[in-house]
């Protein structure tokens, strides 16, 4: 029993971390994950496996034949960070699947091998460039009245879930709190940062509303038949493609008539702006979606949806802008779906990172302002301009503009707002049950 003892005070200790991951990933209890530490570290004292050592391992079971492509096999499979050592997490976990596990569980383990991670990923952001195409199918409706309360909506939707992500999600990964506070009681605090967000958000609209402070819908210029009126106005996507509509049918036909390379000559700063613009936002798009589907596919998804919320009203505006900059809508179309394509480039980057953990907190960090930012500076400016609209069009058809009108309007974009800061809350806090899921 001494022994025994003093065996166990002289041997280093798991992190707590460590051990929770273990146990979610496998059916070891912690007393047997800290027993197999211990023998894993008195059999390789530097603390990991390397190649060399599963080859020595191999050669002693294929003594008459070549056991390197097997071994080379089994390293991969085990170093599934892809840093060339199998650290004591990487060994434990594929000992449990190769030797433990249900049939099930070892299905499920063998598919994992084979880069789902990668091939979920790309599906994602071929979805969500996809999504640059949507103007073309959205383009007959959006003069229809109920348009400008869907878009509206969306808009809602994009700030909470950008929010929700920066603030519940990425912010806390960057500093790795999940993994710290496995009861996941920093989503509180993050709470009441997001309550704080919609309290101060609420008082600016309510004292629109109650206090009838003048608000004022204005376009950027694009021409001789657009109206200037503020400095400093935020321009929305109805109003873009409201302003789009008014260029002169001689001009449209000219537009026509000119290959894309004429066009693009002609193009206004805007247009180009507008252009680079999302060529940088989609790659650091695609730098987050690849460090997290490395992660893995779950966390992918979690990251997604906020970006793919998002992208509708934003490729919507884009496309409006590059029409009234002098494309054609196939054009435009074409200008926004190349630029979406960078979020490729950005993917392959950001998975190429991602195999190395120590560059995870960085990324996160990184998308983690870039989301709060975009939501908070961009999105909400686009929502206050969209209710602007509504009732632009309401007193353009005579029809009285009162109080409950615009708290309908509230209404309805507080619905997107509040869902958003919702589904992002539920991700954060059973976020574990999705990745379950993704892997049945």
């Amino acid at each position: 029993m001494g022994q025994k003892k003093s065996r166990h005070l002289t041997t280093p200790q798991l992190e707590e971390a460590v051990i929770r991951r273990i146990t979610r990933a496998t059916s070891f209890l912690p007393d047997e994950i800290q027993y197999f530490y211990y023998d894993f570290l008195k059999y390789t004292p530097t603390g990991y496996l390397t190649l060399g050592d599963f080859e020595k391992f191999y050669q002693t079971l294929f003594r008459n034949g070549d056991s390197e492509k097997f071994a080379q096999y089994a390293f991969n499979a085990y170093d599934t960070n892809h840093d060339d050592i199998v650290d004591f997490e990487e060994f434990i976990k594929g000992l449990y699947y190769t030797t433990k596990a249900s049939a099930n569980e070892k299905i499920r383990w063998a598919f994992d091998l084979c880069d789902q991670d990668v091939l979920f990923g790309l599906i994602t952001v071929t979805f969500i460039n996809c999504s640059a195409l949507c103007g073309a199918i959205i383009l007959p409706f959006r003069h229809k009245p109920i348009f400008k309360w869907i878009l509206s909506s969306f808009i809602g939707l994009a700030v909470g879930t950008l929010t929700g992500s920066g603030i519940f999600h990425l912010i806390p990964m960057a500093f790795n709190i999940p993994d710290l506070d496995i009861h996941h009681s920093y989503l509180n605090k993050a709470l009441i940062t997001m309550v704080i967000i919609y309290i101060y958000y609420m008082r600016d609209q309510l004292l629109r509303i109650f206090l009838n402070v003048e608000t004022i819908v204005c376009i950027h210029t694009h021409g001789e038949n657009n109206v200037l009126t503020k400095p400093n106005c935020h321009v929305n996507s109805s109003s873009m493609l409201d302003n789009s509509k008014g260029v002169s049918l001689n001009s449209a036909k000219e537009r026509r008539s000119n290959g894309i390379i004429q066009n693009l000559k002609k193009m206004k700063a805007a247009g180009w702006m507008i252009f680079i613009g999302d060529m940088l936002h989609n790659f650091i798009d695609g730098l987050t979606l690849g460090a997290a589907f490395m992660v893995s596919i779950g966390e992918g998804l979690q990251v997604s949806l906020p970006i793919i919320f998002e992208e509708f009203p934003h490729e919507l505006g884009d496309i409006a802008v590059l029409l009234s900059s002098g494309l054609t809508i196939g054009q435009a179309l074409i200008m926004n779906f190349l630029s979406a394509c960078s979020c490729y480039l950005g993917f392959i980057i950001g998975a190429k990172l991602g195999e190395l953990e120590q560059f995870h907190p960085w990324i996160y960090a990184l998308a983690g302002g870039m989301f709060v930012y975009i939501g908070l500076a961009d999105m909400i400016p686009e929502l206050v301009a969209m209710g602007d609209e509504i009732e632009k069009d309401y007193i353009e058809a005579k029809r009285p503009i009162t109080t409950v009108f615009k708290l309908k309007i509230l209404f309805c974009q507080n619905s997107g707002l509040i869902l958003g800061f919702i589904i992002m809350f539920l991700l954060g806090k059973y976020g574990e049950h999705l990745e379950n899921l993704v892997k049945l």
